[in-house]
Order: C-alpha cells, then sequence, then structure tokens
C-alpha cells in the first residue's frame, strides 16, 4: 500500500483496490522505476568518464520540454 501511496495513489483510493489491481499497479510501477534507475545510471556514468560536450549535449535535450 505504502508504494502505490509514493507513487502518487490517492490513500483513500488505495484501500479500496482489489488485489488483482494492486498487484497491476505495483508491476507496473517496479517498470517504470527499473527505467528510471536504469537512466539515471547511464547519464551517472556519461557524466562520470564522458566528453564534456557531450555532457552538456545530454543535459540540453533532458531540458528541453
Amino acid at each position: 500500500m505504502e508504494q502505490l501511496i509514493a507513487s502518487g495513489h490517492p490513500p483513500a483510493a488505495v484501500w479500496n483496490y482489489t488485489p488483482r489491481q494492486i498487484a497491476g499497479f505495483l508491476f507496473f510501477s517496479s517498470k517504470r522505476k527499473n527505467r528510471e534507475d536504469a537512466s539515471r545510471l547511464s547519464i551517472g556514468a556519461m557524466a562520470a568518464r564522458g566528453d564534456p560536450k557531450d555532457v552538456k549535449k545530454q543535459v540540453e535535450k533532458l531540458g528541453k520540454d
């Protein structure tokens, strides 16, 4: 339940979810977190050992809406 609330689900709604809904939301939340972690790791590695020009280009790319 806490993970769903931390992911942005309203606390009142979480308590009314069915077990299947909870499992589905947790599955997709876990997949999203893994993708975000992989992205952070990739960017961190590039920043640590990459060319400053490439790092600047990536920062500009991420800053665009």
